[in-house]
This record gives C-alpha cells, structure tokens and sequence, in this order.
C-alpha cells in the first residue's frame, strides 16, 4: 500500500513501495487517459457571487442579508475573488452568522459560516474601491455533499464541487479585484514606520546582484524590518496549498490586505501619497486595513532578504548566534514570499520552484497538489485523479508524470547524477530539468523560460516522444569579417531595429553569393514581412510572427557579435543523403565550435565527419475549444542534439535524441510538417530501480 502523500520519500524509495522501476512506472501512468483539460464552463458561465449588502442602519442588527447574484466572468470581471483561510486564527474573532446569505435554490436565507470579521473586512474594501460583487468559496462553491468525504464519488453534489475546484484557479485569473485577508495585525507606529519605508525601497539598493542594504540608512532597520516580514509571513495565509494558487493566478492584481490598530489610521492617512518604485500607493485608504499589492510586497521581502543575506556574509559573523538566528529568518522568509524573478538565474525554469513551494504549504487533501500544481504550471493535460487513487499510484511520481506529459524538458544529456536515486521528486526536478535557457535580451527571462516546453508529448519506455523539425548542420559561417554596419536597406522601418535589418540583409546577400538561394530568398521575403508588420501593435501580432521577430533578433545581434553561424536542412532518416536546401541558420558559439565534441568544416567545406544536429519545435497556445481558457500557453524550444539511435514507429524509424546544449535558430519550414523524435530517458533517471 502506497502512502498517500510520498512528497518526502526519494525515488529509490518509491520504486520499492510500488515494486517496479522509475521509467514504466511514469510509463504506467500516463496509461491512465491523460486527458486535455475540457474544464466545464458552466461552473465559470454562472458564477455564484455575492451582492455587497447595504450598510445596516442599526448598529446592532441581528442579521444582515446578502443576495446572490450569477455572473459570467468572462463578460464581466469587476468582482471581488476573495482569498482567506477558513480555520480562525488566535487574532481573530471565531464568530459568524451575522451575515445570512440568500439559498441557492429559493428565496430563503440562512446564517453563513464565513466569520463575522471576514466579511466585514471585505465589504468595507468594496465599498472603498466601488465593487458590488464578490465571489467567496464557501459560498460560490457548493459544500453540502451529504457528508461524503470520498474523493471519487459520483454524487451530483460531489461533481459539481470538483468541477468548482477544478476551474477555481481562473475565478482569480480572471477577477480584476483579488484580495487575501491577512490576520496578523500592525500594531505599533514603528511597525508601519518600517514597513512603508520597506515598501517605499528606502531600506535596499540596486538591483540583481547589486542588490544590497542602503548606505543611506542604519542597518539596525533592515533587521528590525525583517522581523516584521518574519511575523507577517507568519501568518497561515502563507502557508495553505489553494492560497498559494489564489496568490499566483491573481498576479499583478492581487491585493493583501493587512489589519492595523485603530490609533495608527492617521498615520497610515498621512502615508496616504506615499508610493513604491512602480507608483502604485504603499498602503491605499481602506479603513483599519493596509492595502498592498502582492507582487510588491515579495519584491522588497526579496530584495530585502537578499541585501540581509549578503550582508551577513560579506561580515562573516555566522558564529555569532544572532546572525545565525537571522539567516534563519531570511531563508523561512524567502520560502514563503519570495519574487522568483530574484531568486531564480535567467537561465532557469520557474517549475522545480513552484512543486517545491505547493509541497511545502498545507492542504487537506493531498491529491490536490496535482490540480494546483497545473493550475499554477498553466498545465492543459491533466491526469485522471480518480482513478490513480484508486490504483495506490505514487503522488510524487504522478506530478512528475503529470511535468512530463506538459512538455517540461528533462536534461537527458548530462552524465548521470549518482545521487539522482536519493532525491524526492521536487529535488530531482530542480536537478535534472533543463536549466540552460537564453532568452533574448528583450524578454522576461522567466517569461521566456516558461514557454521552452514540448507538445504531443507521450511517455515510452525509450523514452519521451515529442513532434518538431530535425535539423542537420553542416556549414559554419564565420561572421568576423563581415562589415559592421552590415548592408545598405531601402527600407529601414520593421519591427526589427534599422541595424538588426541591415545585419540580416548582408547575411541573406553572402548567402546568394554561395549558391544557398532558396535560404537567402527566405530571409529577404522576412525583411519584407517586417516592413509590412510595423504598423501592428506588437502585442496583437500572431505567436509565429513575434517568435521569427525573437529569432531573426538573435541571429541579426550574433552577427553584430561576429559570432559564427550554422547552416542547416531538415533532416528525415528515412530519406536517403540526396540534396536538401539549406532553410535555417543558427547562432553558434563564439569560439566558432557547435559543442566541445563537434568536428565540423569551415565555411568552404561540407564535411560528415563530425554530423550535428539540431531540433526546434514551435506552436502557438492551443486554445482548441472556443467556450474556455485551456490554460495553455505558446511553446518553443530549439536545441543541439546528438543522435543517439534510430526507434520504431508507427511512420518509420525515429530519431532517439539526447540534448547538448540551447541553439537559438531562425528556421524556414512552412508546409513541412512535424516529425516524431524520442528523447532518451536521463541515465540515471533509467537506472532507478527497486
């Protein structure tokens, strides 16, 4: 019998409580229907929102009566999505039922369990910010299930209820007014005091690895102002598995509210023109609250955690036990709200860290790591929940399973990691995905990361099959002599700076003086394209149009780098040598090298002698049904890869692959359709056994 949760055991552990190695267990997985989200839409087409009452005229009423009113959020956002912890907490009154709230079936009304104070908190908020509707959980999400507490029942009332959960992640997405109710209070005028200067970024400067304590103020504040951060992320709002989604799919528009004695509300008001670096107000005007936004509250948390500890280090005073104490603080701060955008390298996936958070935080049933983890991941396939619980299926095996299948990118090319078969699924990720990423310098590295995924993935015991483009490489180019200021260009106007057009039209002019026309030809038609594409607004330009613009940018800056180039043709095994044109070029390393053991001709030779290949593979997010948001998103990779072997396929033979390196490439292949690949399971992935 497994354990329900095995988020602690390591690998080698999971394989002898489920009796059978690593890769078919994965395997076996996915044999239960791996299913493409097709969440249903009528939970989100009639969302079940709650009038904001009017203000009762007795102070002392008995009961106050909130209505009930149904909503199409993807119509009309201006509500409310409330984020809070059901379990009161030592700062809170326990009481509820002063609030009744209207029946779903009927005209009657009966006390709500939500406490008291949660709701009066949050309709002195809408009334602040002008917002009639507010959508809560307990109250948007039907409870009563008869008290069935099965996981797998098919009770009418139970489906509905997981169909609630199921898309309660887009209820945040889509509100444009997500809140979380904090409960532990500010108390003090040096709490506030501290706190806005926090806000205000007073206590840090810098920024990146820059990042330090500010000269211009005494360190002792940055230490008092973490322990207020260490108190703040104390409390349980932080620490619960479906807030940390609530949090994350809310974004740059959730708002924490915090409460604050009543004698500290003029000084609050008098910080009321105060703002942050972004210009958003540090602590808005909601009565007895501070209003802060989210995203901004982990920035400086961050930010300040990391000046802390870098100071703690550059002092080497760890034997003293205070700064012991405080390096303590800093990394329970950094777990519970941290901006991954400074503590992540560029070069990095954001999922290792997310499966890491969710495995931290509580939640009742364990199994909803899974929906959180997609929720969060904006994962489209899911697994069927039911019935790998019913079969006794590992959970850490199903979320790694459940990466997998989203196109998350194992790093099969490195020797294997000896202690690969000790880790527990989180760690293992951390170790093992691909964490070499390049994102051009005109994106969010993080951004850009997310998206470098697979697609039609499935799992084989050779190892993990996807579709794309096979690229053999078999000319470098070396750039170090061409003109700086590249070619004359009649039109300089593009999306693409008058520079980067000048560098891609010498490069498509070298081209047809070496014969390779059909490539240069394509280029030209491109430069074309981006004079024509000038006058759209970016943001509405088509997934392929703003992915050529980011690759023509990385080939047209390598140029300007002389960085050499790779010339390729799609390549097929199962067609023979005969001539193909040249229909991509990628961006090589500077030492004019593919990878440390390619063998390749200069430009004037065309050589087998050492075959480099590269895959790339593109599709814009696969919003297949018009009625919901699949929670997908674009995808792209392009890597050097060795060809390991040749599998069996159902078209053919397929190329077995292992990854070198990323290989940034512009590639030309319309009406060439993808093709299967396999890319071979990590080698110690492999070797993991009972």
């Amino acid at each position: 019998m497994v354990r329900d949760d095995d988020g602690n055991s390591s690998l080698s552990e999971i394989a002898r409580q489920q009796g059978n190695s690593i890769v078919p267990l994965l395997v076996g997985i996915q044999s239960n229907p791996a299913i493409t989200q097709s969440r249903v839409l009528r939970f989100l087409e009639n969302l079940e929102c709650l009038q904001l009452p009017q203000r009762p005229t007795n102070r002392k009423a008995s009961a106050i009566r909130v209505s009930r009113e149904r909503i199409n959020p993807l119509q009309l956002r201006k509500y409310v999505a409330l984020s809070y912890t059901w379990t009161a907490s030592k700062f809170e009154d326990k009481t509820a039922g002063l609030y009744h709230v209207q029946e779903r079936v009927g005209q009657g009304f009966e006390p709500s369990r939500v406490r008291n104070t949660i709701l009066d908190r949050i309709f002195i908020y809408m009334r602040t910010i002008d917002v009639d509707l507010l959508w809560i959980d307990q109250h948007g999400i039907i409870q009563d299930t008869d008290g069935c507490k099965r996981p797998t029942c098919d009770h009418e009332a139970c489906i509905q209820k997981r169909e609630g959960m199921e898309v309660m992640d887009l209820v945040y997405k889509f509100s444009k007014h997500p809140v979380g109710l904090l409960v532990r209070p500010i108390t003090s005028a040096r709490e506030l005091k501290l706190l806005a200067n926090l806000l205000q970024r007073k206590l840090t400067s810098g920024n990146g690895a820059h990042i330090r304590l500010s000269r211009n103020r005494n360190p002792q504040e940055a230490w008092m102002a973490l322990e207020i951060l260490h108190r703040i992320t104390k409390d349980d709002w932080w620490h619960r598995g479906w807030i940390f989604q609530e949090n994350y799919k809310g974004g740059t528009r959730m708002k924490l509210l915090i409460k604050h004695s009543e004698d500290l509300e003029g000084l609050k008001r008098f910080y009321g023109n105060m703002r942050n670096p972004y210009g958003s107000p540090i602590f808005g005007n909601v009565d007895g609250e501070l209003c802060i936004r989210s995203v901004n509250f982990l920035e400086e948390a961050t930010r300040l955690c990391l000046a802390c500890w870098k100071s703690i280090g550059r002092h080497r005073i760890l034997s003293n036990p205070t700064m012991r104490k405080r390096k303590e603080v800093i990394k329970q701060i950094l777990q519970t709200a941290s901006k991954y955008r400074l503590v992540l390298k560029p070069s990095e996936p954001m999922t290792p860290r997310i499966i890491a958070d969710i495995e931290k935080r509580q939640m009742k049933e364990r199994w909803d790591r899974l929906a959180i983890t997609a929720n969060c991941c904006q994962y489209s396939t899911r697994l069927n929940v039911r019935q790998l619980m019913q079969e006794n299926v590992s959970l850490s095996l199903a979320i790694l399973a459940l990466c997998l299948l989203n196109g998350e990118v194992l790093h099969n090319g490195r020797s294997a990691n000896p202690r690969a078969s000790k880790m527990n699924v989180s760690k293992f990720l951390k170790a093992s995905l691909f964490d070499e990423f390049n994102s051009p310098s005109n994106q969010h590295s993080l951004t850009f990361n997310r998206s470098c995924r697979f697609f039609d993935v499935s799992l084989t015991k050779s190892g993990i099959k996807t579709r794309g483009h096979m690229w053999k490489i078999y000319k470098i180019i070396d750039t170090c002599k061409w003109p700086l200021p590249g070619a004359w260009v009649e039109d300089l106007s593009g999306i693409l700076e008058p520079g980067q057009r000048k560098q891609l039209a010498y490069l498509a002019r070298h081209l047809a003086k070496a014969g390779h026309t059909s490539l240069s030809d394509n280029i030209k038609a491109y430069l074309e394209r981006d004079t024509r594409l000038a006058t759209i607004p970016y943001n509405n330009l088509s997934f392929t149009e703003r992915y050529m613009h980011t690759m023509a940018s990385e080939v047209a800056d390598a140029i300007a780098k002389a960085s050499p180039l790779g010339l390729g043709c799609l390549w097929d095994p199962n067609e023979g040598d005969g001539y193909r044109p040249y229909m991509a070029v990628f961006v090589l390393e500077d030492s004019g090298t593919l990878s440390q053991t390619s063998d390749i001709s200069d430009e004037s030779h065309e050589s087998d002698d050492g075959e480099v290949y590269a895959f790339t593979a593109s599709r814009p997010d696969d919003y297949s049904s018009k009625e919901y948001d699949s929670s997908d998103l674009d995808r792209h990779v392009s890597f050097e890869v060795e060809v390991e072997g040749l599998v069996g396929n159902t078209d053919g033979l397929i190329p077995q692959i292992r990854i070198r390196r990323w290989l940034p490439g512009l590639c030309f292949f319309r009406r060439v359709s993808r093709a299967h690949v396999v890319f071979s399971w990590p080698r110690d992935l492999e070797s993991i056994s009972p």
